[in-house]
């Protein structure tokens, strides 16, 4: 399974192909319980891992739909300097949200725009939104676009710089627009653009580090903790056993985009360098964040 998934993830025909054909699959599957989930991250804070978790809900099913507010942009509409999409086609994406059936969920990279919050609301979505330490964030994306030849800055990463430790830099400090293309905001404007999920009343906070559970280098304890807040905010009732199964089986490398996905793996990564550029554009913002309580780190 992991061999056909990340050969849909890299091949652009295969992709075409298949996920509309899921999708059409998937709104096939009616009748499930429970509200319209989102799971939205920050990119590389995990969203594989809460999209396993929901999968191996019993009659819960995946929608076929990943997205990011970039794709309802208006036409020549441009990103501005924070990475926001100043003008999107809401009735679109109203139309999409409105294609998740009950008892499904999609993932997204969505920011906590107000209006989107709004829609969402609208719509009776219940969200999950998944926060990961951003220095992890950090390894997993100067991994992940090197690697993934489809991304629209795979050809700047491997062309333009020749190291990891560069690629690392990139991911914190960002890298401004080209002629032919976007650039990447610093980790501190992402987390700003998300942050504003943890007031949304409709939201459930979902740290990464409470979900991997011991293979990930976390608590098996509090893992199965973590599954029940979520399935209580989703309405879903969960038996000791139901907990249990899916606890088992939501740590995976399945996933076409999973690495290494463990706690701290940035301390194999940073150098002095990576740190003090990383407390000048997010220093405060992993503070707030609780992930550390200074910044003598």
């Amino acid at each position: 399974m992991a061999a056909v998934a990340k050969a849909v993830s890299e091949n652009e025909t295969l992709r075409k192909v298949f996920i509309p054909t899921y999708r059409l699959l998937a709104r096939t599957v009616m009748f499930y319980p429970g509200p319209r989930v989102l799971a939205t991250s920050v990119p590389k804070a995990g969203t594989h891992l809460v999209a396993s978790l929901l999968k191996n809900f019993p009659r819960m099913m995946f929608s076929g739909r990943h997205s990011s507010l970039a794709e309802w942009a208006l036409p020549g509409a441009r990103s501005d300097v924070a990475g926001n999409v100043p003008e999107l086609d809401w009735d679109r994406l109203e139309h999409a949200l409105k294609t998740v059936n009950r008892g499904h969920f999609m993932t997204a990279h969505f920011p906590a725009v107000p209006e989107l919050r709004d829609m969402l609301q609208r719509l009776e979505y219940k969200t999950v939104f998944m926060i990961r330490d951003p220095r992890d964030v950090v390894i997993s994306n100067a991994f992940y676009i090197t690697r993934l030849k489809r991304h629209f800055l795979n050809e700047r990463f491997n062309q333009d710089m020749s190291t990891l430790d560069e690629r690392i830099m990139a991911c914190i400090t960002g890298l401004p627009a080209t002629e032919t293309g976007p650039g990447l905001i610093s980790i501190g404007q992402r987390i700003t653009n998300y942050v504003g999920w943890k007031d949304d009343p409709d939201t459930h906070l979902c740290r990464f580090e409470d979900l991997v559970g011991a293979n990930g280098g976390g608590s098996d304890e509090m893992q199965r903790r973590e599954i029940e807040s979520i399935a209580n905010h989703i309405n879903r009732t969960l038996s000791p056993g139901d907990v249990q199964r899916i606890a088992r089986k939501t740590w995976s490398q399945d996933s076409s985009t999973f690495r290494k996905g463990v706690i701290g793996d940035w301390k194999n990564h940073f150098n002095d360098a990576h740190r003090e550029a990383f407390k000048r554009v997010a220093g405060q913002e992993i503070v707030d964040l609780g992930f550390e309580q200074n910044l003598d780190w």
